[in-house]
């Protein structure tokens, strides 16, 4: 009998990014990106073998980013708006909730365009600030 051991990282980190702008254009803006990323993701998934240069960065990738004037991203950032997220925007306040731990591309949108930004877990918090009880969560 075999015993199959393993590390996995399927547990849901019910994630909350909260996105806060000076204007409501920049928040706008945000969601903008955030949009065109997540259909660019979807078109040029990577299927994790980096292991040719051509598949690091595909040029598709990089036109789309410099459209963007989104520079600091990499290829791993655009890929996680392939994954299930959703974002909302409310006046100049942007939320994104997401089950992954990988949240850097977000963070890069949302502090390039100049939010305060605020991270944690529905599991531990809730969203009006106040810590979870055994009751709540």
């Amino acid at each position: 009998m075999r015993i199959w051991r393993s590390y996995g990282s399927e547990h849901s980190m019910d994630l909350v990014l909260i996105g806060r702008f000076e204007s409501v254009s920049g928040a706008e803006a945000a969601v903008e990106r955030m949009q065109a990323l997540k259909i660019l993701a979807d078109a040029e998934w990577s299927d994790d073998d980096w292991r040719r240069p051509g598949e690091r960065m595909p040029d598709r990738v990089v036109e789309e980013l410099t459209k963007l004037n989104l520079y600091e991203m990499g290829r791993y950032d655009v890929d996680v708006y392939a994954f299930d997220h959703s974002v909302n925007r409310e006046g100049a306040t942007v939320r994104v909730w997401t089950d992954e731990s990988e949240v850097q591309g977000f963070l890069k949108v949302l502090i390039r365009l100049g939010a305060r930004v605020e991270v944690f877990s529905r599991h531990q918090w809730n969203e009006d600030g106040t810590p979870r009880t055994d009751e709540g969560g």
